[in-house]
C-alpha cells in the first residue's frame, strides 16, 4: 500500500463513524480478494481507483460534524451513484426501454444484460424475467432501484454472474420487489426448497452492497432470499425476505450496518458458511434494527459472528415452547440423565445466534426464543456487553469450550441448562437465569479423571472420542464478580471440576429435593470449591449440599433445617448488633442455607432469620457446618447453634 492510501487509511480509522470503518475494511478485500487466485499482489489490487475514491469519500465525512453526529449514515453506497450519467432502464412487459446513453446495457426477451460498471436506475415491473449483470471484475455496478417489481420463475429475478462490487441502492420514498420461483401459497412454514435451484431471487456471485432509505421485498420460493457467493454487506434500508430456505446469505461474510430487516426463513435467517481460510464464514452486525423467525438457525456464522450494536429479534425452529422439561430428581431433558444435549438427537439445528468458533457479544439488544441453544459457539464465547433475553429449549448460553462474561445484562427465563462450557469466566455482568436443570454449569472432563455419580461418566464426556482425554481442560467455573441470580432445578452453580469464587453478588435457589445441590464442584475429579471474595446465598437441598472448602479463603457457613420451608419464605442474615448483611425472599422450597460474605470473620456471631424464627451461628471455622438434632417448640435445635425464637435448646454455641 503505498504513503497516499496508508494516509486516507489511517484518517479514516480514526474518524468518529464506526459503520464507515467497517465500509472500508469491506471495500479493500472486495478488490484485493482476487489477488491470491490471478497471481496480482495485495498492493497491485489495491491500486484501484474505486478503492482510493471510496476512502477518500468516507475520509472526507468521518471529518465533519454529520459523520460524528451519525449523520450520512449511507453515504458509502451513496458514494457510487451517478446520477448525473445515470441510465434509465424502464421494465415492462410489452417491452423494456432504456434511455440516457445506454452502452453498458442491453435487452433480449424479458433479460436485461449490463456489461459495464455505471449507475442503471431501474423502475416498472417486468414478469418472469431478469436483470442480469456480466461486467469485468473490477466494474462498480450500480442498480438504482426506484419502484422495480421483478419476477422469474425459474432463478433468480437479479442475478450477478460477475463483477468488482454491486451496489443495490433503494432510492428514498420507493417500495421495490423482487421474486424467484412461482408462488404456490406458502413459504418458509409450508414450502419444500427446490434441490435443484441455486441463489436466491438476489443472487450475486461477486460481493454485494444494499444502501439507501426505500424499501426491498425478496421472496424466494426456490431457494434463499438474498444471496452472495462472496461478501454481503446492508447499510441500510428497509428489507423484507421471505424464502423457503436461507434467509439472507453472504457465504464468505455478512456484515449489517443500519437499516431495518425482517426475515421469514424455511432454513437459517442470515448466514454465512464458508469455510476456506481465515476470515471467511464471518457475520458482523454493528447496528440496524433485525427480526428472524426461521425454521433452521436465527443467525449462522460458519466461523466468527460479532455484535456490537443493532437491536436484534429472534425466533429459531418454532421458539422454546415447552421443551426445557428437565424433572427435579437429577434426570434431564424428557428423561435423559443429566449432560444429556439437544446435539445428540438427529435433529436439524434450530439455534438462535450459532458460531463455528467464535461469538463476541459487546452492544446491541438482543432477543432469542429457540427450540435449540439461543447462543451457541462450537468453540469460544465473549459477552462484553449489550443486553440479552433467551427462552431455549436447550442451553441459553453455551460454548463448547471457552465462555465469558465481563459485562452486560443476560436474562435466560427458560433453559435446561442456563449458561454452559468447559471453562466459565464470570467477571462482571448481570445474569438471571431459571433453568429446569443446572444453571452454570462448567462441563466436561478427562476420563481419566473418574465417574459422575456413580451412573457413567463425567457429564458431557464423549468416550467415543479418545482425543477428549489430552484436549479437554479440567472444567473451571470462575466468578470474580458481577450480580448473578440462579433459580434451577438440576445444580445451581455446578462445575465437574474447580469451583471458585472470587468477587461478585450470587443468590441461588435451588430445589429440595436429594439429588441435586445449591453448589456442586467436581470433587470426584479431584475439584475444589473456594472462595475468596463476594457475597453469596444459596438455598436448596440438604440431601447433596456441597459448601465451600476449607481450604477456602473467606468465611462461610452451611445451615441444614430440619424440614422444607416453603417458596416466598424472607431470609434474613444479620450480625449481633442487627445490621443486616443479606435478605432474600425464596423462589423455591429450600431445606439448606448457605452463606458466605467478607463481612464474616472467625468468632463472630449471626442471626439467620427464617420468616421471624431466628437461631445464631458463631464462627469457629472458615467453612462451618451446623445441621439440626433435635426438636423442641415445633423448630428443633442445633448442637452448636442457638434456637429459633428462643425456643430451641441449647443457646448460643460454637462450632
Amino acid at each position: 500500500m503505498d504513503d497516499r492510501m496508508q494516509n486516507l487509511w489511517k484518517k479514516t480509522k480514526n474518524g468518529k463513524n464506526a459503520g464507515k470503518i467497517v465500509i472500508v475494511l469491506l471495500l479493500t478485500l472486495v478488490f484485493a480478494m482476487g489477488y491470491s487466485q490471478t497471481g496480482e499482489t495485495a498492493e497491485e489490487a489495491l491500486e484501484v481507483s474505486a478503492v482510493e475514491n471510496a476512502l477518500e469519500t468516507i475520509a472526507s465525512e468521518n471529518d465533519t460534524e454529520d459523520a460524528e453526529s451519525g449523520d450520512g449514515e449511507s453515504a458509502a453506497a451513496e458514494s457510487y451513484i451517478d446520477t448525473a450519467n445515470a441510465v434509465q432502464i424502464t421494465l415492462s412487459v410489452d417491452g423494456t426501454t432504456i434511455s440516457g446513453g445506454g452502452s453498458g446495457v442491453s435487452v433480449s426477451g424479458s433479460v436485461v444484460t449490463i456489461s459495464a460498471g455505471g449507475t442503471y436506475q431501474i423502475t416498472g415491473s417486468l414478469t418472469d424475467g431478469q436483470i442480469y449483470v456480466e461486467a469485468d471484475g473490477d466494474d462498480v455496478v450500480v442498480l438504482l432501484l426506484s419502484g422495480a417489481e421483478i419476477s422469474n420463475t425459474e432463478e433468480a429475478a437479479i442475478y450477478v454472474e460477475n463483477a468488482g462490487l454491486t451496489v443495490l441502492y433503494l432510492a428514498e420514498d420507493t417500495e421495490n420487489q423482487v421474486v424467484s420461483g412461482e408462488d404456490t401459497g406458502s413459504l418458509a412454514s409450508e414450502g419444500e426448497t427446490d434441490d435443484a435451484a441455486e441463489g436466491g431471487a438476489i443472487w450475486a456471485k461477486d460481493d454485494l452492497l444494499i444502501g439507501g432509505s426505500g424499501s426491498l421485498t425478496a421472496t424466494g420460493f426456490l431457494n434463499n432470499g438474498i444471496q452472495t457467493s462472496n461478501n454481503l454487506t446492508i447499510e441500510s434500508g428497509t428489507i423484507t425476505v421471505d424464502a423457503v430456505n436461507n434467509g439472507i446469505k453472504g457465504k464468505d461474510s455478512v456484515t449489517i450496518l443500519g437499516g431495518s430487516i425482517v426475515v421469514t426463513s424455511g432454513g437459517d435467517g442470515i448466514k454465512s458458511d464458508d469455510t476456506t481460510g481465515e476470515g471467511y464464514g464471518v457475520i458482523e452486525i454493528s447496528g440496524g434494527e433485525i427480526q428472524i423467525e426461521s425454521g433452521g438457525d436465527g443467525i449462522q456464522a460458519e466461523t466468527v459472528l460479532t455484535i456490537s450494536d443493532g437491536e436484534i429479534r429472534i425466533t429459531a425452529g418454532g421458539g422454546s415452547g415447552d421443551t426445557a422439561v428437565a424433572s427435579s430428581d437429577g434426570w434431564g431433558f424428557n428423561g435423559f440423565f443429566e449432560g444429556w444435549d439437544m446435539e445428540d438427537e438427529d435433529l436439524e439445528s434450530t439455534k438462535g445466534i450459532k458460531a463455528g468458533s467464535e461469538l463476541s457479544i459487546s452492544g446491541g439488544t438482543i432477543s432469542v426464543d429457540a427450540y435449540d441453544d439461543a447462543l451457541h459457539s462450537n468453540g469460544t464465547m465473549r459477552i462484553s456487553g449489550g443486553s440479552i433475553t433467551v427462552s431455549t429449549g436447550d442451553d441459553g448460553v453455551h460454548a463448547d469450550t471457552e465462555l465469558t462474561v465481563s459485562d452486560g445484562s443476560i436474562t435466560v427465563t427458560q433453559s435446561v441448562e442456563g449458561l454452559e462450557a468447559n471453562q466459565i469466566t464470570i467477571s462482571g455482568g448481570d445474569i438471571s437465569v431459571t433453568a429446569s436443570d443446572d444453571g452454570i454449569n462448567a462441563n466436561g472432563g478427562s476420563s481419566s479423571w473418574g465417574w459422575g455419580m456413580g451412573m457413567g461418566q463425567v457429564t458431557g464426556q464423549d468416550t467415543s472420542d479418545e482425543s477428549q482425554s489430552d484436549t479437554e481442560e479440567m472444567p473451571l467455573l470462575l466468578i470474580t464478580g458481577g450480580t448473578l441470580w440462579i433459580n434451577a432445578q438440576g445444580d445451581g452453580l455446578d462445575s465437574n471440576g474447580n469451583l471458585t469464587i472470587e468477587d461478585g453478588t450470587i443468590v441461588v435457589d435451588d430445589p429440595s429435593d436429594s439429588m441435586n445441590g445449591a453448589i456442586d464442584s467436581g470433587s470426584e475429579n479431584g475439584g475444589v470449591c473456594t472462595i475468596s471474595g463476594g457475597t453469596v446465598l444459596a438455598i436448596g437441598s440438604s440431601g447433596m449440599a456441597e459448601t465451600f472448602s476449607s481450604s477456602s479463603e473467606q468465611y462461610s457457613f452451611m445451615l441444614t433445617l430440619s424440614a422444607n420451608y416453603a417458596v416466598g419464605s424472607t431470609i434474613t442474615i444479620s450480625g449481633e448488633d442487627g445490621y443486616v448483611l443479606f435478605e432474600h425472599t425464596s423462589e423455591r422450597t429450600f431445606s439448606s442455607v448457605i452463606f458466605s460474605s467478607p463481612e464474616l470473620e472467625e468468632g463472630g456471631t449471626y442471626q439467620v432469620t427464617i420468616d421471624g424464627d431466628t437461631t445464631e451461628v458463631t464462627l469457629t471455622s472458615v467453612a462451618g457446618s451446623y445441621t439440626l438434632s433435635g426438636s423442641s417448640g415445633g423448630y428443633g435445635s442445633y448442637g452448636n447453634v442457638g434456637g429459633f425464637g428462643g425456643q430451641m435448646a441449647g443457646g448460643r454455641g460454637g462450632v
